[in-house]
């Protein structure tokens, strides 16, 4: 017994360690965000990344957009994050914010959906699928009018297609993502994946594309 309790005070502490690293990588990739968005034209920046730009007051100015339900203001030229509360943003939505305004390109959204592995995701691919898709599929089985429900309550709207059922959401104001959801049919069941417009990829690297699909699709487990 006294060596399983040390063991499990140790796993404690490396998950510790590890969550206090990835907190000072995002931290320092926020940073390196800043510092080259700091050179460039705040306007530029606003339309590339399709964000509406207020003039202040005070004479500064601030850059805001939606993320899926919540607007987010990022102030300039600090490029503080600020949630719909007025509070500092988590470092998770600073990281995400700053990556994407950092990356916008202006590149105009094809409406081809696609899945992870073109957008440069081909390494992430499988287990994308595993924990999203599949997950989702297993979660909600025959249950399509649930699922829909539960989709329109997190802001996304629902398409013609592809699937029995297509929702699409606006995670970031150039990222849209899209769910498609087939049936059980006979002896298949039920299926999901979750698609990325081609463009995807001009707004956010893959790897923060699958992050962000990812934490849609917990929003959407029963």
């Amino acid at each position: 017994m006294p060596g399983k309790n040390r063991n499990k005070q140790l796993h404690l502490l490396d998950d510790s360690a590890n969550e206090q690293k990835r907190q000072e990588a995002l931290r320092h990739r926020c940073n390196q965000h800043r510092e080259r968005l700091k050179k460039r034209d705040p306007q530029e920046i606003a339309g590339f990344a399709a964000m509406s730009l207020q003039k202040n007051n005070d004479s500064s100015i601030s850059l805001s957009g939606n993320h899926l339900l919540e607007t987010y203001t990022i102030t300039w030229p600090k490029l503080s994050v600020i949630d719909s509360a007025g509070r500092p943003a988590k470092l998770v939505k600073e990281a995400l914010w700053l990556h994407y305004l950092d990356r916008a390109d202006g590149c105009s959204l094809t409406r081809r959906w696609v899945n992870l592995s073109e957008i440069g995701g081909l390494f992430y691919q499988q287990a994308f699928q595993g924990y999203c898709g599949d997950e989702l599929a297993e979660a909600w089985g025959d249950d399509v009018e649930g699922l829909r429900e539960k989709c329109l309550s997190t802001g996304g709207w629902e398409l013609s297609e592809p699937g029995d059922l297509s929702i699409e959401w606006r995670v970031l104001p150039r990222l849209p993502l899209c769910l498609c959801y087939r049936l059980p049919a006979g002896s298949k069941p039920a299926w999901a994946t979750i698609l990325f417009d081609a463009a995807a990829n001009h707004y956010v690297a893959a790897d923060v594309a699958a992050v962000s699909a990812k934490e849609l699709a917990d929003k959407l487990k029963p």
